[in-house]
């Protein structure tokens, strides 16, 4: 689920950054960001779910990354909530021009399961690359000189 996550995450990054005319557009119609913002909003979002896509799939901090990624997502719900809400229709601009995604219902349904995932990620142990829980090591202080 983390490979799978990070990997979705990273693509969205990756197809918005090379397709960024898109992104900028759906970002303007929502209408949620005063227009001097726009530009960085974008860009923000784009490196956030590029680094963190990628961190995710290195399996980097995995519990933190989850959990930032959790936030990231529940911001996307609540901006397509806010917009169908106020009637708001067009693009989403989640996967750029490649896959362009009408507002409604569907994507709060589905960033809401993609948030469950980044939160059931979060609460679980650290894990090694075996798929064996990592021992945690402890400090004797009683030992140190």
């Amino acid at each position: 689920m983390r490979t799978l996550l990070g990997a979705a995450m990273s693509f969205a990054g990756f197809v918005k950054l090379f397709d960024g005319q898109s992104f900028l557009k759906a970002i303007q119609q929502l209408d949620l960001v005063p227009a001097p913002l726009v530009f960085p909003v974008m860009v923000v979002v784009v490196q956030c779910e590029i680094w963190l896509g990628l961190a995710l799939i290195a399996g980097f901090r995995t519990r933190i990354v989850a959990a930032m990624l959790a936030g990231l997502v529940s911001l996307f719900i609540t901006a397509i909530t806010i917009a169908l809400l106020r009637g708001i229709s067009g693009d989403c601009g989640c996967f750029g021009s490649i896959a362009s995604e009408q507002l409604g219902p569907g994507l709060v349904v589905r960033d809401s399961l993609l948030l469950c995932c980044c939160l059931w990620l979060s609460i679980q142990k650290d894990l090694n690359p075996s798929g064996r829980q990592k021992r945690e090591e402890t400090i004797d202080y009683t030992r140190i000189p």
